[in-house]
């Protein structure tokens, strides 16, 4: 999969660097991120989205199909991803982790997003007790990462041909 590649080919060049975004494309499709730190076997990655104008006129039954696929399919998180909130105004269809990791700091979570206006997302949170969540980076390999580009490709074409 050229997108897949040309993003794995991108963080190669980013080893040892930090504070860098990561940008690939292939024809109407563009995944970015923004990379915190990068070595040879992972990233911390923030904002980690696919892009695209393919979606721009999807209905929410076919978002909510496809994301029920992705979550079936994304399987090697840390921890299992649901469907949790389907918005049919925004045509935006929600997943997290189900259930979320727990520990004596709080809560971390993976948040998924699948919209109508073009874009399949991953965002790590962080939700310690008393306060806001706020975005934490996800530290992922690049093998991980480069299945999540396939994966988010995957979910596109499922919403296209449905």
């Amino acid at each position: 999969m050229k997108l897949r590649d040309d993003f794995l080919a991108v963080l190669k060049v980013l080893v040892g660097s930090s504070q860098q975004s990561a940008t690939a494309a292939d024809g109407q499709r563009s995944l970015k991120c923004w990379v915190e730190q990068c070595d040879a076997l992972s990233a911390a990655v923030t904002d980690f989205v696919l892009e695209t104008a393919e979606l721009a006129t999807s209905e929410v039954a076919k978002l909510e199909l496809a994301s029920r696929s992705l979550c079936q399919r994304v399987t090697y998180l840390l921890e299992p991803i649901a469907p949790i909130e389907v918005d049919p105004t925004g045509c935006v269809v929600q997943m997290r982790s189900n259930p979320p990791h727990k520990d004596d700091n709080g809560l971390r979570y993976y948040e998924l997003t699948l919209r109508q206006g073009g874009c399949v997302s991953l965002c790590r949170y962080e939700k310690q007790p008393g306060n806001a969540r706020v975005p934490i980076p996800a530290t992922l390999t690049h093998e991980v990462l480069g299945r999540l580009v396939e994966d988010f490709n995957t979910a596109v074409e499922e919403v296209l041909s449905s």
